[in-house]
Protein backbone atom coordinates (compact mmCIF):
# COMPACT_ATOMS: atom_id res chain seq x y z
CA UNK A 1 0.00 0.00 0.00
CA UNK A 2 2.87 2.37 0.76
CA UNK A 3 4.45 1.68 -2.63
CA UNK A 4 1.10 2.29 -4.33
CA UNK A 5 1.16 5.83 -2.92
CA UNK A 6 4.78 6.27 -4.05
CA UNK A 7 3.93 5.12 -7.57
CA UNK A 8 1.09 7.64 -7.59
CA UNK A 9 3.72 10.37 -7.32
CA UNK A 10 6.23 8.84 -9.74
CA UNK A 11 4.67 10.17 -12.98
CA UNK A 12 5.25 13.72 -11.78
CA UNK A 13 9.01 13.09 -11.90
CA UNK A 14 8.69 12.40 -15.61
CA UNK A 15 6.35 15.34 -16.19
CA UNK A 16 8.72 17.54 -14.20
CA UNK A 17 11.65 16.57 -16.43
CA UNK A 18 9.61 17.27 -19.56
CA UNK A 19 8.35 20.66 -18.40
CA UNK A 20 10.02 23.30 -20.56
CA UNK A 21 10.02 25.90 -17.82
CA UNK A 22 11.76 23.62 -15.33
CA UNK A 23 14.31 22.59 -17.97
CA UNK A 24 15.03 26.26 -18.64
CA UNK A 25 15.76 26.90 -14.96
CA UNK A 26 17.93 23.89 -14.14
CA UNK A 27 19.84 24.03 -17.44
CA UNK A 28 20.66 21.40 -20.08
CA UNK A 29 23.62 19.94 -18.16
CA UNK A 30 21.51 19.19 -15.11
CA UNK A 31 18.78 17.74 -17.31
CA UNK A 32 21.30 15.39 -18.93
CA UNK A 33 22.43 14.17 -15.50
CA UNK A 34 18.95 13.92 -14.01
CA UNK A 35 17.52 11.75 -16.79
CA UNK A 36 19.48 8.60 -15.85
CA UNK A 37 19.01 9.34 -12.13
CA UNK A 38 15.23 9.45 -12.49
CA UNK A 39 15.39 6.36 -14.70
CA UNK A 40 17.33 4.51 -11.99
CA UNK A 41 14.79 5.72 -9.42
CA UNK A 42 11.95 4.17 -11.40
CA UNK A 43 13.92 0.93 -11.73
CA UNK A 44 14.52 0.99 -7.97
CA UNK A 45 10.80 1.36 -7.36
CA UNK A 46 10.05 -1.49 -9.75
CA UNK A 47 12.52 -3.84 -8.02
CA UNK A 48 11.21 -2.80 -4.65
CA UNK A 49 7.65 -3.50 -5.78
CA UNK A 50 8.60 -7.01 -6.88
CA UNK A 51 10.22 -7.66 -3.51
CA UNK A 52 7.15 -6.28 -1.75
CA UNK A 53 4.94 -8.60 -3.78
CA UNK A 54 6.93 -11.57 -2.48
CA UNK A 55 6.96 -10.06 1.04
CA UNK A 56 9.96 -11.87 2.56
CA UNK A 57 9.82 -12.20 6.35
CA UNK A 58 13.50 -11.40 6.77
CA UNK A 59 13.24 -7.88 5.30
CA UNK A 60 12.48 -5.06 7.80
CA UNK A 61 10.95 -2.53 5.39
CA UNK A 62 10.69 0.37 7.82
CA UNK A 63 14.39 0.19 8.64
CA UNK A 64 16.00 -0.59 5.27
CA UNK A 65 14.32 1.71 2.74
CA UNK A 66 13.77 5.12 4.43
CA UNK A 67 17.51 6.01 4.36
CA UNK A 68 17.68 4.98 0.69
CA UNK A 69 14.65 7.13 -0.12
CA UNK A 70 16.11 10.11 1.72
CA UNK A 71 19.34 9.71 -0.28
CA UNK A 72 17.45 9.54 -3.60
CA UNK A 73 15.38 12.65 -2.93
CA UNK A 74 18.48 14.50 -1.73
CA UNK A 75 20.34 13.52 -4.90
CA UNK A 76 17.55 14.78 -7.15
CA UNK A 77 17.41 18.03 -5.18
CA UNK A 78 21.18 18.49 -5.45
CA UNK A 79 21.40 17.71 -9.18
CA UNK A 80 18.46 19.97 -10.05
CA UNK A 81 19.94 22.88 -8.07
CA UNK A 82 16.60 23.46 -6.39
CA UNK A 83 16.23 25.16 -3.02
CA UNK A 84 14.47 23.96 0.16
CA UNK A 85 11.16 25.47 -1.00
CA UNK A 86 11.03 23.21 -4.06
CA UNK A 87 8.15 20.76 -4.49
CA UNK A 88 10.74 17.99 -4.52
CA UNK A 89 11.26 18.43 -0.78
CA UNK A 90 7.67 17.26 -0.25
CA UNK A 91 8.84 13.78 -1.21
CA UNK A 92 10.76 13.64 2.07
CA UNK A 93 7.42 13.02 3.78
CA UNK A 94 7.24 9.53 2.26
CA UNK A 95 10.29 7.99 4.00
CA UNK A 96 9.36 9.75 7.25
CA UNK A 97 5.88 8.21 7.17
CA UNK A 98 7.28 4.79 6.40
CA UNK A 99 9.76 5.08 9.27
CA UNK A 100 6.90 5.96 11.62
CA UNK A 101 5.35 2.61 10.70
CA UNK A 102 8.09 0.92 12.72
CA UNK A 103 6.48 2.35 15.91
CA UNK A 104 10.02 3.11 17.02
CA UNK A 105 10.24 6.74 18.13
CA UNK A 106 14.04 6.81 18.01
CA UNK A 107 14.16 5.43 14.48
CA UNK A 108 11.48 7.82 13.25
CA UNK A 109 13.40 10.72 14.82
CA UNK A 110 16.63 9.45 13.21
CA UNK A 111 15.02 9.44 9.75
CA UNK A 112 13.69 12.94 10.42
CA UNK A 113 17.25 14.00 11.26
CA UNK A 114 18.45 12.40 7.98
CA UNK A 115 15.88 14.49 6.12
CA UNK A 116 17.14 17.69 7.76
CA UNK A 117 20.75 16.86 6.90
CA UNK A 118 19.83 15.77 3.37
CA UNK A 119 17.88 18.96 2.74
CA UNK A 120 20.65 21.18 4.12
CA UNK A 121 23.43 19.48 2.12
CA UNK A 122 21.54 19.12 -1.17
CA UNK A 123 20.17 22.68 -1.21
CA UNK A 124 23.22 24.49 0.14
CA UNK A 125 23.91 27.47 -2.09
CA UNK A 126 20.92 26.78 -4.35
CA UNK A 127 18.96 29.77 -5.55
CA UNK A 128 15.19 29.31 -5.38
CA UNK A 129 14.56 32.65 -7.08
CA UNK A 130 13.91 32.53 -10.82
CA UNK A 131 17.06 33.74 -12.65
CA UNK A 132 16.77 37.35 -13.83
CA UNK A 133 18.31 36.63 -17.24
CA UNK A 134 15.33 34.49 -18.26
CA UNK A 135 12.69 36.12 -20.47
CA UNK A 136 9.97 37.89 -18.54
CA UNK A 137 7.25 35.58 -19.84
CA UNK A 138 9.22 32.51 -18.70
CA UNK A 139 9.82 33.97 -15.24
CA UNK A 140 6.12 34.73 -14.81
CA UNK A 141 5.15 31.23 -15.89
CA UNK A 142 7.66 29.65 -13.50
CA UNK A 143 6.23 31.57 -10.58
CA UNK A 144 2.77 30.17 -11.36
CA UNK A 145 3.71 26.91 -13.08
CA UNK A 146 0.56 24.76 -13.37
CA UNK A 147 2.61 21.59 -12.89
CA UNK A 148 3.99 22.80 -9.57
CA UNK A 149 0.58 23.91 -8.34
CA UNK A 150 -1.04 20.66 -9.43
CA UNK A 151 1.64 18.57 -7.77
CA UNK A 152 1.24 20.36 -4.44
CA UNK A 153 -2.50 19.73 -4.37
CA UNK A 154 -2.11 16.18 -5.65
CA UNK A 155 0.61 15.37 -3.12
CA UNK A 156 -1.52 16.61 -0.24
CA UNK A 157 -4.23 14.16 -1.34
CA UNK A 158 -1.73 11.31 -1.57
CA UNK A 159 -0.26 12.26 1.81
CA UNK A 160 -3.69 12.35 3.43
CA UNK A 161 -4.49 8.91 2.03
CA UNK A 162 -1.20 7.47 3.25
CA UNK A 163 -1.63 8.93 6.73
CA UNK A 164 -5.16 7.51 6.88
CA UNK A 165 -3.74 4.10 5.97
CA UNK A 166 -1.07 4.43 8.65
CA UNK A 167 -3.75 5.37 11.17
CA UNK A 168 -5.70 2.26 10.20
CA UNK A 169 -2.62 0.12 10.82
CA UNK A 170 -2.02 1.83 14.17
CA UNK A 171 -5.64 1.24 15.17
CA UNK A 172 -5.29 -2.44 14.28
CA UNK A 173 -2.13 -2.74 16.35
CA UNK A 174 -3.80 -0.98 19.25
CA UNK A 175 -6.69 -3.41 19.07
CA UNK A 176 -4.33 -6.39 19.02
CA UNK A 177 -2.44 -5.04 22.02
CA UNK A 178 -5.74 -4.50 23.81
CA UNK A 179 -6.81 -8.08 23.12
CA UNK A 180 -3.44 -9.35 24.35
CA UNK A 181 -3.77 -7.28 27.53
CA UNK A 182 -7.29 -8.62 28.08
CA UNK A 183 -6.07 -12.18 27.64
CA UNK A 184 -3.28 -11.67 30.13
CA UNK A 185 -5.70 -10.10 32.61
CA UNK A 186 -8.19 -12.96 32.22
CA UNK A 187 -5.37 -15.47 32.67
CA UNK A 188 -4.31 -13.71 35.89
CA UNK A 189 -7.91 -13.61 37.13
CA UNK A 190 -8.38 -17.31 36.45
CA UNK A 191 -5.05 -18.16 38.06
CA UNK A 192 -5.55 -16.02 41.16
CA UNK A 193 -9.18 -16.93 41.76
CA UNK A 194 -10.99 -19.76 40.03
CA UNK A 195 -7.96 -22.00 39.67
CA UNK A 196 -7.14 -21.65 43.36
CA UNK A 197 -10.67 -22.59 44.39
CA UNK A 198 -10.70 -25.59 42.08
CA UNK A 199 -7.34 -26.81 43.37
CA UNK A 200 -8.64 -26.47 46.92
CA UNK A 201 -11.79 -28.37 45.95
CA UNK A 202 -9.75 -31.16 44.42
CA UNK A 203 -7.62 -31.47 47.57
CA UNK A 204 -10.71 -31.47 49.80
CA UNK A 205 -12.38 -34.20 47.76
CA UNK A 206 -9.25 -36.31 47.83
CA UNK A 207 -8.90 -35.91 51.58
CA UNK A 208 -12.59 -36.61 52.10
CA UNK A 209 -12.26 -39.90 50.21
CA UNK A 210 -9.50 -40.94 52.61
CA UNK A 211 -11.16 -40.00 55.90
CA UNK A 212 -14.77 -40.92 55.04
CA UNK A 213 -14.46 -44.61 56.06
CA UNK A 214 -12.94 -43.65 59.43
CA UNK A 215 -14.36 -40.26 60.39
CA UNK A 216 -17.78 -39.34 59.04
CA UNK A 217 -17.90 -36.04 60.93
CA UNK A 218 -14.63 -34.87 59.41
CA UNK A 219 -15.77 -36.03 55.98
CA UNK A 220 -18.91 -33.89 56.33
CA UNK A 221 -16.79 -30.89 57.27
CA UNK A 222 -14.60 -31.42 54.21
CA UNK A 223 -17.69 -31.74 52.04
CA UNK A 224 -18.93 -28.38 53.31
CA UNK A 225 -15.53 -26.81 52.66
CA UNK A 226 -15.53 -28.25 49.15
CA UNK A 227 -19.03 -26.93 48.56
CA UNK A 228 -17.87 -23.46 49.59
CA UNK A 229 -14.86 -23.64 47.27
CA UNK A 230 -17.14 -24.62 44.39
CA UNK A 231 -19.52 -21.75 45.18
CA UNK A 232 -16.69 -19.23 45.26
CA UNK A 233 -15.35 -20.52 41.96
CA UNK A 234 -18.85 -20.24 40.43
CA UNK A 235 -19.26 -16.69 41.79
CA UNK A 236 -15.95 -15.61 40.32
CA UNK A 237 -16.74 -17.19 36.96
CA UNK A 238 -20.09 -15.39 36.93
CA UNK A 239 -18.36 -12.11 37.73
CA UNK A 240 -15.72 -12.60 35.03
CA UNK A 241 -18.27 -13.54 32.38
CA UNK A 242 -20.35 -10.49 33.24
CA UNK A 243 -17.35 -8.22 32.88
CA UNK A 244 -16.39 -9.80 29.54
CA UNK A 245 -19.74 -9.13 27.90
CA UNK A 246 -20.35 -6.00 25.86
CA UNK A 247 -20.89 -2.96 28.13
CA UNK A 248 -24.22 -2.22 26.44
CA UNK A 249 -25.54 -5.58 27.64
CA UNK A 250 -24.59 -5.07 31.27
CA UNK A 251 -25.16 -2.45 33.93
CA UNK A 252 -21.48 -1.96 34.68
CA UNK A 253 -18.81 -2.89 37.16
CA UNK A 254 -20.57 -1.77 40.34
CA UNK A 255 -23.69 -3.98 39.92
CA UNK A 256 -21.44 -6.96 39.20
CA UNK A 257 -19.43 -6.27 42.37
CA UNK A 258 -22.64 -5.80 44.38
CA UNK A 259 -23.98 -9.16 43.21
CA UNK A 260 -20.73 -10.92 44.07
CA UNK A 261 -20.57 -9.37 47.56
CA UNK A 262 -24.24 -10.20 48.15
CA UNK A 263 -23.73 -13.88 47.26
CA UNK A 264 -20.66 -14.20 49.48
CA UNK A 265 -22.22 -12.46 52.48
CA UNK A 266 -25.54 -14.31 52.18
CA UNK A 267 -23.88 -17.71 52.33
CA UNK A 268 -22.11 -16.80 55.57
CA UNK A 269 -25.00 -15.05 57.28
CA UNK A 270 -23.55 -11.54 57.03
CA UNK A 271 -25.72 -8.48 56.53
CA UNK A 272 -24.46 -6.45 53.60
CA UNK A 273 -24.77 -2.69 53.27
CA UNK A 274 -23.59 -1.81 49.76
CA UNK A 275 -23.24 1.92 49.07
CA UNK A 276 -22.37 3.87 45.93
CA UNK A 277 -21.31 7.51 46.22
CA UNK A 278 -21.17 9.69 43.13
CA UNK A 279 -21.79 8.77 39.51
CA UNK A 280 -20.10 5.63 38.26
CA UNK A 281 -17.51 6.30 35.55
CA UNK A 282 -15.67 3.80 33.31
CA UNK A 283 -12.54 2.56 35.02
CA UNK A 284 -9.39 1.03 33.62
CA UNK A 285 -9.55 -2.79 33.57
CA UNK A 286 -6.57 -2.95 35.94
CA UNK A 287 -8.39 -0.73 38.45
CA UNK A 288 -11.60 -2.75 38.20
CA UNK A 289 -9.65 -5.95 38.77
CA UNK A 290 -7.86 -4.46 41.78
CA UNK A 291 -11.14 -3.21 43.30
CA UNK A 292 -12.74 -6.61 42.89
CA UNK A 293 -9.81 -8.55 44.35
CA UNK A 294 -9.45 -6.18 47.30
CA UNK A 295 -13.17 -6.40 48.07
CA UNK A 296 -13.00 -10.18 47.74
CA UNK A 297 -10.03 -10.52 50.07
CA UNK A 298 -11.49 -8.08 52.59
CA UNK A 299 -14.88 -9.81 52.80
CA UNK A 300 -13.20 -13.22 53.01
CA UNK A 301 -11.12 -11.96 55.94
CA UNK A 302 -14.32 -10.76 57.63
CA UNK A 303 -15.88 -14.19 57.18
CA UNK A 304 -12.85 -16.04 58.52
CA UNK A 305 -11.56 -13.82 61.31
CA UNK A 306 -13.79 -10.90 62.26
CA UNK A 307 -16.74 -12.57 63.94
CA UNK A 308 -18.85 -9.78 62.47
CA UNK A 309 -22.59 -9.52 61.92
CA UNK A 310 -22.51 -6.83 59.24
CA UNK A 311 -20.13 -5.61 56.57
CA UNK A 312 -20.38 -2.32 54.68
CA UNK A 313 -18.96 -2.02 51.18
CA UNK A 314 -18.75 1.50 49.78
CA UNK A 315 -17.59 2.51 46.30
CA UNK A 316 -17.14 6.24 45.76
CA UNK A 317 -16.50 8.08 42.48
CA UNK A 318 -15.19 11.60 42.12
CA UNK A 319 -14.17 12.63 38.62
CA UNK A 320 -11.93 9.85 37.35
CA UNK A 321 -10.99 8.75 40.87
CA UNK A 322 -12.44 5.74 42.68
CA UNK A 323 -12.33 4.67 46.31
CA UNK A 324 -13.34 1.38 47.92
CA UNK A 325 -14.04 1.00 51.64
CA UNK A 326 -14.87 -2.32 53.34
CA UNK A 327 -15.89 -1.88 57.01
CA UNK A 328 -17.04 -4.60 59.41
CA UNK A 329 -18.43 -4.51 62.98
CA UNK A 330 -16.33 -7.42 64.18
CA UNK A 331 -13.87 -7.88 67.01
CA UNK A 332 -11.01 -6.05 65.31
CA UNK A 333 -7.43 -6.10 66.54
CA UNK A 334 -4.97 -3.72 68.09
CA UNK A 335 -1.95 -4.22 65.85
CA UNK A 336 -2.32 -4.69 62.11
CA UNK A 337 -0.95 -8.13 61.40
CA UNK A 338 0.86 -8.18 58.09
CA UNK A 339 -0.50 -11.47 56.88
CA UNK A 340 -0.45 -12.63 53.28
CA UNK A 341 -3.95 -11.21 52.72
CA UNK A 342 -3.17 -7.68 53.88
CA UNK A 343 0.13 -7.64 52.00
CA UNK A 344 -1.71 -8.80 48.88
CA UNK A 345 -4.26 -5.99 49.23
CA UNK A 346 -1.55 -3.35 49.32
CA UNK A 347 0.37 -4.92 46.44
CA UNK A 348 -2.74 -5.16 44.25
CA UNK A 349 -3.58 -1.51 44.86
CA UNK A 350 -0.01 -0.43 44.11
CA UNK A 351 0.16 -2.41 40.86
CA UNK A 352 -2.98 -0.64 39.62
CA UNK A 353 -1.61 2.79 40.51
CA UNK A 354 -3.44 3.19 43.81
CA UNK A 355 -2.86 2.85 47.53
CA UNK A 356 -4.50 0.82 50.30
CA UNK A 357 -4.55 1.10 54.07
CA UNK A 358 -5.96 -1.10 56.84
CA UNK A 359 -7.08 0.26 60.19
CA UNK A 360 -8.55 -1.65 63.16
CA UNK A 361 -9.14 -1.44 66.88
CA UNK A 362 -10.20 -4.05 69.47
CA UNK A 363 -13.96 -4.27 69.44
CA UNK A 364 -14.19 -1.56 66.79
CA UNK A 365 -14.06 -3.67 63.69
CA UNK A 366 -11.70 -3.38 60.72
CA UNK A 367 -11.64 -0.91 57.86
CA UNK A 368 -9.94 -1.48 54.49
CA UNK A 369 -9.64 1.52 52.20
CA UNK A 370 -8.24 1.49 48.65
CA UNK A 371 -7.95 4.67 46.56
CA UNK A 372 -7.23 5.05 42.85
CA UNK A 373 -6.68 8.37 41.06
Amino acid sequence: MFLAHVWACAPFLVFWMLDMHIRAVIGPEAVAILRPVIGLTLVYLAVRTVIAWRDPDWLPWQYVFPPVDVALVSAILFLSHRGPMSNITLLFFLPMIQASGSLNVRWAAAVGFMVVIGTAVSTFGANEIVPADLPRSTRELLQQDPLNVTFRIYFLIVLSSLMAYQSLIAAGLKEKLGVAADRNRIAMDMHDGVQGHLIALSSQLELMARVAPKDGVRAAELAEEGRESARQAADELRFLVQRLRAPALEDGFVPALRQYAHNLCERHGLRLDFQVVGKEVPLEPEVENALFRIAQESITNVVKHAGAAQVTVSVAFQGMSAELVVQDDGQGFGVVREGVGLIGIRERAARAGGAAEVTSSPGGGTRVKASFT
